[in-house]
This record gives C-alpha cells, structure tokens and sequence, in this order.
C-alpha cells in the first residue's frame, strides 16, 4: 500500500513539474495566455485602383486599408523616445486588457475606463519616413501583384512596407472622432483599436506599384497586413485580400486598368463598402 501511495505521489509531482516547466517556457515565467486579448488583423479589399504616368513609368495606385476585427486593440509602442530624424528605434507591441486610451494609474481624475499591459514583445521597428513627415512602424503590409491568377508569376512587389498605425475609420459604421485611441504619428504610440481601420490613400506614397514592364492582361493584386508573422494576433490565416484587374493600352503609352472581380468579405465593410479615401 505504502509503495502504491509513493508512487502516485511522485507521479503527481512529475505532473505539477511539467505543467509549472510548460507555463514558464509559454509564458517567460508566468503559465498566462493572453490570446482573447489579440488583435486580429484583417485587409479591406483595396480599391481606387488606377494608372498613374511618373517620369514615363506606368504605377499602379490604390487605397489600402487595415481592419482590426479581434478583441484587442492593436496597440505599438516605441521602446525609446525619437527625437532626432535619423533615430530608429525597437516597436514594442503591447496586449492590453481593454480598448480604452489611458493606462491605469496615468489617467485623469474624471476618467475611471483605462487599460493594463498584461503582455509584450519585440515586433518591428519605428523609423521616420521623410515624405510622410511622421514616424511609422515598419513590415504594417505588403503588396504584390501577380500575372493570370493568384499563383502566376509576380509582376511587381513590395513586401514589407512601413505605415504610421492609426484609427482612421470604424469598419462597420461612424463613431465620432471622441472615440478615438490612437490619434497620430507623432507620439510614442501608434495602433487601432478593435473595429477601426488603418487607412492610406491611393496618392499617397508607398501605395504603388510599377507595371511599366507588364504586358496587357489580367492580374492580381494581392495585399496582406503583417506579412512577415511579426505582431501576436488571434488569427494569421485571414491576413490577405485581393482585387483582378484588366490592364491594357500598352500599345498607346495609356495604360488604364479596370477591375473585374475581388476576394470574399466576411462582412460589407471588409469590402470597402463606406471606406472613406483618406489616410
């Protein structure tokens, strides 16, 4: 009896041993999961899709939008303060408790709603981006387009490009501008909470692609949000989206493109449906 009660003990031990092992190698000392805090990022099929003649280059031009459809906000910091242009600096990807705008214990008096930073880690990088005038957060997107379907050769890519994260509009209806958590560029944070939208517009730069080479016919030009699996999120595998296009008039020197068809949306505003082009 003795022998059977030894050995269900060093049993149970051996259990509590793995379990406590498992949670500090999850957790870096701390069995915690988090993940019903993740953000989750999603593409809104792009749209304003045009040609555009710069110094006899045909570039392809469209707006590009980032939905934040998790539970958690999509919140980036800056690990040190940028004060100079040419600094860059380690962006530091808070899971916070709640959407709210300030952090327990930094709130005004009057404001009871905040946040707690339960979990973090090393993301991207904030740099400066001189024609933007702002500070962005680097590997945001990537976009490419491909000859004859999604698996066709790329006719042109750009895999990793940096945006300044900022609530631009609610996916699903309006809110009012009091609602939002991350304002602008200039600070030390950057992000979107859940339900708003990071958007650029189509003239804005970084929202190209040169098809000067490309023959006439059909594409697609697919964008992904993270593409480099660098920031946590509930769900890696919705990421991408894609609109087909029609390109012609290479013969002419007048490229024109005309779209023909786009990836599913799991809700109207995932497909552009009352997107504002602006960002």
């Amino acid at each position: 009896m003795k022998g059977l009660v030894a050995l269900c003990v060093t049993m149970l031990l051996a259990v509590v041993v793995a379990i406590v092992a498992g949670g500090i190698a999850a957790g870096g000392g701390k069995a915690s999961d988090f993940s019903h805090l993740y953000p989750d990022l999603r593409t809104v099929v792009p749209t304003h899709l045009a040609i555009a003649n710069q110094q006899q280059r045909d570039i392809l031009r469209f707006s590009n939008g980032i939905a934040n459809t998790g539970p958690g906000p999509w919140a980036v910091r800056a690990e040190h303060e940028l004060l100079d242009e040419s600094q860059t600096t380690t962006a530091i990807q808070e899971i916070r408790t709640t959407n709210d705008r300030y952090e327990c214990g930094s709130q005004p008096k009057q404001v009871t709603a905040c946040y707690d930073v339960v979990a973090e880690q090393a993301a991207s990088v904030f740099e400066y981006h001189p024609s933007h005038h702002h500070w962005h957060t680097a590997g945001a997107a990537g976009f490419e387009v491909r000859q004859g379907s999604l698996e066709g050769p790329v006719a042109a890519s750009a895999e990793k490009v940096g945006f300044c994260l900022v609530e631009v509009y609610r996916l699903e209806g309006n809110s009012s501008t009091s609602q939002r958590t991350f304002w602008d560029c200039y600070g030390t944070h950057q992000g979107a909470g859940a339900g708003w939208v990071d958007q650029y517009h189509h003239a804005t730069d970084g929202q190209q692609l040169d098809l000067t080479e490309a023959v006439d016919g059909t594409y697609f030009l697919l964008s992904t949000a993270d593409p480099g699996d660098d920031f946590l999120e509930s769900d890696d595998g919705n990421n991408s989206a894609w609109v087909s296009f029609k390109l012609s008039g290479k013969q002419t020197g007048n490229r024109k493109v005309a779209v023909t068809g786009h990836s599913e949306c799991a809700t109207p505003g995932l497909c552009g449906v009352g997107a504002p082009n602006r960002g």
